[in-house]
């Protein structure tokens, strides 16, 4: 309940800190996810954003600011958390799951281990480069995943491409390639 209320405040600050006209360079700044840690009134807010092509450290410190001024005004915030807490603002961290639509956009050209429900309703699991993500004003949204070479010499195994549509998938994680 508290991290919905939280959730939910936080988006609207972050809608209202896009439109202001000192924050013009984060115009396309959303919210991925909140993490409570601790207890209020002490506790800590970590707040993770992201941009389709990703979020920089001033950008991170702007919403922080803008967060911290939202939070500040507000008496309802202020009863639920309290007046000593904390806020972080970050980046999803290397191998989170992909949590918003928007970011599927950002990580085009990059490899992703998708798990998957197939027509079957069985759980399936895939690894391929993202092609093509259309996931914005389209009445299906989908996501089309690249083969990958897998093995070595005689072992060498060829993947078809496959598309996803949104609705399927139930993890996507971006993987760290060397």
């Amino acid at each position: 309940m508290v991290k919905e209320k939280l959730k939910s405040f936080i988006h609207a600050a972050l809608a209202a800190c896009n439109r202001a006209d000192d924050c013009s360079g984060m115009q396309h700044v959303f919210l991925v996810d909140i993490h409570l840690k601790g207890a209020f009134p002490k506790g800590r807010v970590e707040v993770l954003v992201d941009t389709e092509t990703g979020v920089s450290v001033s950008e991170c410190l702007s919403v922080n600011r803008c967060l911290n001024s939202a939070f500040e005004t507000s008496e309802e915030m202020k009863r639920l958390v309290g007046d000593e807490f904390e806020i972080t603002v970050s980046s999803p961290g290397i191998g989170e799951p992909i949590k918003h639509v928007r970011q599927y956009i950002r990580h085009v050209g990059h490899l992703l281990r998708v798990q998957y429900t197939d027509d079957g309703q069985a759980v399936q699991e895939v690894l391929g480069r993202l092609l093509r993500a259309e996931v914005l004003e389209t009445p299906c949204p989908y996501i089309d995943l690249g083969p990958v070479t897998t093995g070595k010499g005689n072992n060498t195994v060829h993947h078809e491409p496959i598309r996803l549509e949104l609705g399927s998938i139930e993890r996507a994680v971006v993987e760290v390639e060397f």
